[in-house]
């Protein structure tokens, strides 16, 4: 039997190591085997052991891109030094640069300028709001040896959560942030990273124990397809958790007029060049979000938290302005935004094969989990 190489060594010491196995090819759904073309181990090419597929895809940082569509041609021009170092990274380039790349899709180029500017995880604030996310989350879900998909990782801020907890997290993301959620994340040693599309997950069936997924498929033109991908690779009756943008159910016609008109402002800036958008933003946060969460804040500590809570924004009453800045780009920046009922979360997850689910009492709205039928 032939001996490994130093650097094929060195990827098992890395998150390579148990990450590989889980995947599958986005177009064949085949199995995958790393060649490593490194040193260290950490880049090289994922390829096809059986079948007759034959796509291949690079592994840049110890990250596999497994995308498809005009994405590679977008990969190659990101990481045109990277494709140039040896034959078959350029054998690659050429087949994946077929055609021109066209520009960047509009939500993944928004979210990525998104995370650029709010890339800082694992704070105390993070930690608290992570209790509120993850309170359907049971206790047992976080041991060791317990494997976790993060679908829509982002700047990385709840796979860092998830990791420090004790179990190994999958962080996926089809841009360019999947870097961010690298570097924020690589000092816990059990975050693994792939750059891919949610809509054709690259994970095979029943690869991990559970999922969560956190205000991102309300941005998807198609939720149900990336929730039924991401079903499908939870085993068993692990939990999904979602949070989904709410119908605003329950609220009266002038929080829903004031909405309507954030709305309106939304299909506006979400057009503009990402600065003038992110200025318009932080308008908002500083004359808009703040005042309103701080009026909440005072009338609770007067003791009406019923009324505090009816108030618009009453949800950042204990947040800092930083929250409120990266919250208001999330809500004034993106072009596609859906909005849920509480019989749509329903119906969204039931679609899925998760027929159980339970919806949180509390905020925010809507974060619920849904399951298999036992």
């Amino acid at each position: 039997m032939p001996s490994e190489t130093s650097a094929e060594g060195r990827a098992r010491g890395s998150t390579l190591a148990w990450l590989i196995p889980l995947l599958v090819c986005p177009t064949c759904r085949g199995a995958l085997r790393f060649e490593p073309d490194t040193d260290d181990g950490l880049d090289g090419i994922l390829v096809h052991d059986a079948g007759g597929c034959g796509e291949r895809y690079p592994v840049i940082d110890e990250i596999p891109r497994l995308v498809t569509g005009p994405e590679r041609a977008r990969t190659v021009a990101r990481h045109a030094r990277w494709f140039e170092a040896n034959d078959a990274r350029r054998a690659l380039a050429r087949a994946w640069a077929i055609g021109s790349a066209k520009g960047p899709d509009a939500t993944v180029s928004a979210f990525d300028f998104e995370w650029r500017h709010f890339a800082v995880v694992g704070t105390t604030e993070h930690a608290s709001i992570f209790e509120e996310y993850f309170d359907l989350i049971a206790p047992d879900r976080f041991a060791e040896g317990v494997i976790v998909l993060d679908a829509g990782c982002g700047a990385g801020r709840w796979a860092f959560e998830v990791a420090r907890r004790g179990p190994r997290v999958v962080a996926v993301d089809l841009g360019g942030s999947v870097e961010i959620a690298r570097r924020n994340t690589r000092t816990t040693g059990r975050v693994a990273w792939v750059q891919a599309d949610l809509r054709e997950l690259p994970l095979g069936s029943g690869t991990v124990d559970w999922a969560y997924s956190l205000g991102v498929l309300h941005h998807l033109d198609d939720p149900g397809r990336a929730l039924r991908r991401i079903a499908e690779v939870v085993r068993g009756s692990g939990p999904v958790l979602l949070y989904l943008y709410y119908a605003l159910d329950g609220r009266g016609p002038l929080y829903r007029g004031l909405f309507g008109v954030a709305n309106a402002l939304r299909r506006m800036t979400s057009l503009l060049p990402r600065p003038v958008t992110l200025g318009f933003a932080a308008l908002v946060a500083v004359t808009i979000y703040w005042p309103f969460a701080r009026a909440a804040a005072l009338v609770e500590r007067l003791g009406a938290l019923s009324l505090a809570l009816s108030l618009p924004l009453a949800y950042y009453r204990r947040r800092s302005l930083a929250v409120m800045l990266n919250d208001s780009l999330d809500r004034f920046g993106t072009r596609i935004e859906a909005r849920f009922t509480r019989s749509d979360v329903a119906d969204l997850f039931d679609g899925a094969g998760l027929p159980r689910v339970t919806l949180s009492a509390g905020p925010p709205f809507w974060h619920a989990i849904g399951q298999r039928a036992l």
